[in-house]
């Protein structure tokens, strides 16, 4: 019956839409866009709050961990209850927190926890793609002329000039999702998607040494730099990518790094 009773529904909602002339037609679908919009800004704005509150929460544990860090050492013991108790409730969080915000920016909140977990760091992009030496940053993210079209353009990514077959890392764990082979574009290329909604790529290779589908280590040798697509010479583009949004990876090459010499200097 209910069957019945929703195709007769639906043939007359049907016969009702078929009789509106152009107008009622044309405000029906405006109604329809204005409503979707309204949703849609209701959703981003509900998610925006709930990261702000998050990254509250978030300045608000890494004030407690410096205090607690900075205690005398005869309250050493009542320090480490209250450490342990910090560091569980903020992971409790930091997954979801991690999922949700859109860029480096926000982690500055997190670096006192990562001193206490730097193993999470393997599976952010948190370092650079090459070796030490013999390269240079040639390119940033942001609007430049492009060097083949002569166009204004955004650049999405960051170019590492470098000489050819210089060894590529992963900067982060995950699983490799796309290798293409192109005369054009970013021409040799490898994606790999990582945990926490982030993605990097790896553009203009001339050799690539992992598979489709195969598990990377943060810092595993993945390719080496080349020319391919289109380049006027040897370089890397590398990419990074949060919840499908490319975003600079300039705060990331160092994160890691930074980390653990603060760890060392203690």
């Amino acid at each position: 019956m209910a069957m019945v009773f929703n195709k007769k529904g639906l043939k007359r909602i049907l016969g009702h839409l078929m009789s509106l002339g152009k107008k009622e037609v044309r405000y029906l679908i405006f109604l329809i866009v204005a409503l979707t919009v309204l949703l849609l800004g209701k959703a981003f704005s509900m998610m925006e709050e709930d990261i702000g509150e998050q990254m509250v929460a978030m300045d608000r544990y890494d004030l407690s961990l410096k205090e607690n860090s900075g205690n005398a050492p005869m309250d050493s013991m009542v320090s480490e209850r209250e450490r342990e108790r910090l560091l569980f409730e903020i992971e409790e969080r930091i997954v979801k927190y991690l999922f949700q915000i859109p860029d480096y920016t926000y982690m500055s909140s997190l670096e006192t926890y990562f001193r206490y977990s730097p193993g999470l760091l393997d599976e952010i992009p948190s370092c650079t793609p090459l070796e030490k030496g013999d390269y240079r940053l040639s390119s940033a993210f942001g609007y430049r002329v492009h060097p083949i079209s002569g166009k204004r353009k955004k650049h999405m990514g960051l170019d590492f000039a470098a000489p050819k077959d210089k060894q590529v890392y992963a900067t982060a764990s995950g699983t490799v999702v796309s290798i293409v082979r192109s005369k054009t574009g970013y021409g040799t290329h490898i994606i790999i998607r990582h945990r926490f909604g982030f993605r990097t790529l790896y553009g203009h290779l001339t050799k690539i040494l992992v598979g489709k589908e195969q598990f990377v280590q943060q810092h595993e040798l993945i390719g080496t730099v080349g020319s391919s697509g289109d380049s006027t010479g040897c370089h890397l583009h590398y990419e990074v990518s949060k919840n499908g949004e490319k975003i600079d990876p300039i705060p990331s090459l160092d994160l890691k790094r930074k980390i653990i010499l603060e760890l060392i200097e203690r």
